[in-house]
């Protein structure tokens, strides 16, 4: 990695598509529950505090079984503080918000902007040119997205202007997946790292919903939905402790494929549980969609005489 070039999976050791794929499929499955917490009437800030007070919950029993600790050292602290602002609480707030005005799966389809994204700023912060391959998967990508965005807003009728709002997932994971990749603590489990992430948040989220929000909110909901929450939070203490477990295995712009398989798998419970309606041209939508990212990722190559 000293000579600034990004790595694709093959390129690590212990190829972690198998994790990437399980990964992939709880987020989708998670989108899909997280809209039925949204009908019950518990906002996007109590809904992410307590999603990340579970999961931190469950990853400290797990760490207490396995007689580890949570450590207090301060660039540790630093970590937990910046990547879970950036990778749980602004993606988990922004999801709450935008499931109350889009479809679930379409909220699933967005993941994928985040490897595109981050190939974009890893281009940047580097000060290097992005590849003729990648600038080609970005744009496929970006047409793919357009489409499902156009033909959803067409079959759901709900106004696209909350796709600008679930931007900001996307763009904020891609964030999170370039500062994962420069600052991830190795000396330290990954249970762990994803334990004290998730406590730092709680910790900032909890001043916030005394001013912004009320204990009623939180609690009120909870008598008829507590077993979706009960739920969130067990498959998100599973999904984050394998993302800090394969980060050692694979790059930003590797582990950021988790969207496929978001995409795929929020697609298939959403149609199921809500029957959110989803036409033969969302699916090629989402097909083109992937063929930009496969391109993006390197999955699929073009001949190199034809990009010079």
């Amino acid at each position: 990695m000293s000579d600034g070039a990004v790595l694709t999976i093959a390129e690590k050791p212990g190829n972690p598509t198998g994790y990437i794929i399980l990964i992939g499929a709880i987020v989708g499955v998670n989108y899909a529950l997280a809209k039925l917490v949204m009908q019950a009437g518990v906002t996007a800030l109590s809904a992410t505090l307590l999603q990340m007070l579970i999961a931190g919950l469950f990853l400290y029993l797990l760490l207490r079984y396995k007689q580890e600790k949570i450590s207090l050292r301060l660039r540790h602290i630093r970590y937990y503080l910046l990547n879970g602002f950036l990778g749980v609480t602004i993606p988990s707030l922004v999801a709450y918000i935008a499931l109350q005005h889009i479809p679930a799966w379409l909220l699933t389809v967005m993941t994928t902007l985040s490897p595109m994204i981050t190939a974009a700023l890893s281009s940047v912060l580097e000060r290097k040119l992005i590849a003729p391959q990648r600038l080609i998967g970005i744009s496929i990508g970006l047409i793919g997205i357009s489409l499902a965005t156009l033909s959803g807003a067409q079959v759901a009728q709900f106004d696209p202007k909350w796709i600008l709002v679930g931007a900001g997932m996307p763009i904020s994971l891609a964030i999170s997946n370039i500062y994962r990749n420069k600052a991830y603590p190795t000396d330290t489990s990954p249970i762990a790292t994803a334990a004290g992430t998730l406590f730092s948040q709680v910790l900032l989220l909890v001043p916030a919903l005394f001013l912004f929000d009320s204990l009623t909110n939180a609690i009120e909901p909870l008598q008829s939905i507590w077993w979706v929450l009960l739920s969130i939070g067990f498959l998100s203490a599973g999904s984050f402790a394998l993302t800090f477990f394969i980060q050692s295995r694979t790059d930003s712009v590797g582990f950021s494929q988790v969207g496929y398989f978001a995409t795929i798998s929020g697609i298939l419970v959403a149609a199921i549980a809500f029957e959110e309606p989803v036409s033969i041209t969302i699916f090629a939508a989402i097909a083109v969609l992937f063929l930009g990212l496969a391109l993006t990722n390197g999955h699929v190559q073009f001949p190199r005489s034809r990009l010079r």
